[in-house]
């Protein structure tokens, strides 16, 4: 792998290295102005959570990172504070009323952490692997073809190949 293309993969895995869910959250223009609502799920009809107001990037000391665009917002989580569980994203009416954007469902999970990390020390290894274990079967056959052709440099040998040990050596051993 060339170094200039290992170094940008690094430098792309670093900057998104923490696992985040996220869930997008489409708005009609008339509800830009409502403060915005992340909770979770407590029943069909109800859930438990926040508000925060439409220029808020982040939410429940730092647990939530918003993102506005010109008619949505996105929340993006890294563990859910409520636990595992569905979520929803809204908007709060004049009435109080939970006007219900998106829903979606919200891991608890260290592992899925873990593996954002992990997986970039492991890209630039799978092929480094690959190489090595390529040169190792090789020279691994070389060495091999090289002792089964040994026997027959030796020209003082003058019996015939009806050992059966010696009748496929040709096959193992390819030609480079």
């Amino acid at each position: 792998m060339h170094p200039l293309t290992l170094i940008l993969l690094l430098a792309a895995g670093g900057c998104e290295a923490l696992y985040r869910q996220k869930l997008t959250c489409n708005y009609e223009l008339k509800h830009k102005s409502l403060p915005r609502v992340w909770c979770r799920q407590s029943s069909s009809d109800c859930c438990v959570g926040l508000t925060f107001s439409q220029g808020a990037r982040l939410v429940d000391e730092g647990k939530l990172e918003v993102t506005q665009g010109p008619d949505s917002f996105t929340v993006a989580v890294l563990i859910p504070t409520h636990g595992e569980g569905m979520y929803w994203c809204g908007v709060l009416s004049e009435n109080d009323t939970i006007i219900k954007l998106a829903e979606g469902y919200f891991h608890k999970s260290s592992g899925a952490y873990t593996w954002s990390i992990t997986r970039w020390i492991l890209l630039p290894l799978l092929p480094m692997l690959t190489i090595f274990t390529n040169v190792y079967i090789r020279t691994t056959k070389k060495h091999m073809c090289k002792k089964e052709e040994e026997p027959y440099d030796d020209i003082t040998v003058n019996r015939p190949l009806t050992h059966s040990q010696h009748e496929n050596a040709a096959s193992f051993c390819e030609p480079e």
